[in-house]
């Protein structure tokens, strides 16, 4: 087991244990907010077809890592079970806040176009019959989303939360569940893939690809306390602090009683001083 030496009074006990949905109260996300084109210009000389330049194939994103998308550098999205909120000024200078609902919202495409001497690149929300209809979207992409980024991450949290057997959302019955096994399973390959590909990241100095590892195993299999525990660690280290108290509450979810709990708890309060700093 990895032992983060940025950290070293606290660290995962040593359990070979199986994790379940470590956030059901993370990230369902869900939207209501609505449509607004964007219009990002790069000049490409000499460029002069109005071919359609197809936009990169979607990258396989992490549930965390897709919020993180989402958020960019916005300091007022607050996510919540069911989706996110975040602020907006209108035309009457009043602040407001417009709740985002994921179950509902169309999916976010992102496209180029070039267009005489300029790529002219869009976010484009197309609609299913699942999707609001036009006129109740609120316009959000000019305060929002400005790249295939975000469209990736917008169209994961979208996914997931149309999903009603992802396992994350039932990680509360999940963790409980395993808490009242006498004998915890191993966890599978494909997740012990995922930890060995996270210890060799970290080993090398790569912190970001670390966490994608970590999350990714957890997604896959929650009830990981291992897992939850250096995803905290790691996630706080590079400063995303609520997603860093979202893995750590799952790991104490998972082992209440682990030695190391209060350890993890004053982490958890540091992580929302900083939070409330930020």
């Amino acid at each position: 087991m990895h032992t983060f030496h940025s950290f070293p009074w606290i660290k995962p006990r040593e359990i070979d244990v199986v994790e379940s949905d470590t956030m059901n109260r993370v990230a369902r996300i869900v939207f209501t907010p609505a449509l607004s084109v964007l219009f990002l210009f790069t000049s490409l000389p000499g460029a002069t077809s109005s071919a359609q330049q197809p936009a990169h194939p979607p990258v396989k994103m992490t549930l965390w890592q897709a919020r993180r998308a989402v958020a960019g550098e916005l300091s007022s999205v607050r996510f919540t079970p069911d989706g996110f909120d975040y602020d907006v000024v209108n035309s009457k200078k009043v602040k407001e806040t417009v709740t985002v609902n994921m179950a509902m919202a169309p999916a976010v495409e992102y496209k180029c176009t070039y267009h005489f001497l300029a790529l002219i690149c869009t976010l484009h929300m197309t609609y299913d019959a699942g999707s609001l209809p036009k006129n109740k979207m609120f316009n959000f992409l000019d305060n929002f989303g400005h790249s295939e980024t975000f469209a990736n991450g917008f169209n994961v949290l979208r996914a997931f939360a149309r999903d009603p057997n992802a396992p994350l959302h039932t990680f509360t019955a999940r963790a409980a569940a395993w808490r009242a096994l006498a004998t915890k399973p191993p966890i599978p390959d494909e997740v012990r893939v995922q930890r060995m590909m996270a210890e060799d990241a970290f080993k090398t100095n790569k912190p970001d690809e670390a966490l994608h590892y970590y999350e990714t195993g957890v997604q896959l299999y929650p009830t990981w306390p291992e897992g939850n525990f250096n995803a905290a660690l790691i996630a706080g280290d590079l400063s995303y602090y609520d997603i860093a108290i979202e893995h750590m509450q799952a790991y104490l979810e998972l082992v209440p009683d682990a030695t190391d709990a209060q350890a993890a708890r004053d982490k958890i309060l540091i992580w929302q001083t900083k939070t409330k700093e930020k």
